[in-house]
């Protein structure tokens, strides 16, 4: 494809003409399509609350869908933050394998630039969650440690767990095997180890991980 000088300077014109706000949601809607039209729509379910409910995905920024498994979300999830770094950089979700499932709960909300990735044992993550920008979360190593069979794929993916209510904040790690339980929450920059295991309510720092507090149960 060639683009013609001329109509890239109409564009320029036209860009350092617009009202900045109505510019950036624009040019936000057109990468949040774009992102989804390259997908792999198929996998995708989006299951309503209620009977009858909202079937529509809610991207509020870029993000985009690969694999040959399934991607099942609920109608009132919410996937970008529109007034958050990265509002124009896509999350990306891949759930690579046929068995392989990313299940994402009603009322949850991640941030920008999240990586989910799955080869297999499945990813959960429960209802209201709050997740920041730039978390990764996978179920597998994507290939083996040992030095002889480190270009072989990981033969023993685990499935990660993640619980209600859960807030995790930004560029967390969630490897293989965690289980994160209800209303804990996640500092900033931690990185959980596989195999990891938070109690509910718990408070989780570190790299690598480990309980430092519990979150308060009442109001």
């Amino acid at each position: 494809m060639t683009f013609n000088p001329l109509d890239l300077e109409s564009l320029r014109i036209g860009v350092i003409q617009s009202e900045p706000t109505l510019l950036e949601n624009a040019v936000r809607a057109v990468l949040i399509h774009y992102f989804y039209h390259v997908s792999n729509k198929a996998m995708v379910e989006v299951v309503p609350v209620v009977p009858g409910g909202a079937t529509a995905l809610n991207l509020m920024s870029p993000a985009l869908f690969r694999g040959r498994g399934r991607i099942r979300l609920s109608g009132t999830t919410v996937l970008g933050v529109a007034q958050s770094p990265g509002a124009y950089a896509s999350s990306y979700l891949d759930a690579r394998n046929e068995a392989s499932l990313i299940e994402i709960g009603a009322s949850t909300t991640l941030n920008n630039r999240a990586s989910i990735l799955s080869e297999g044992a499945g990813i959960h993550i429960g209802e209201r969650c709050m997740i920041g920008q730039e978390v990764l979360i996978t179920d597998s190593n994507f290939h083996e440690l040992a030095v002889a069979r480190r270009a072989m794929n990981d033969q023993r993916p685990r499935a990660v767990h993640i619980g209600n209510d859960v807030f995790i904040g930004a560029r967390v790690t969630i490897l293989k095997g965690c289980r994160v339980g209800d209303g804990s929450v996640l500092a900033a920059g931690s990185v959980l180890p596989p195999g990891f295991e938070a109690r509910p309510l718990s408070i989780v720092a570190g790299n690598p991980a480990r309980v430092v507090g519990q979150v308060e149960s009442g109001t």
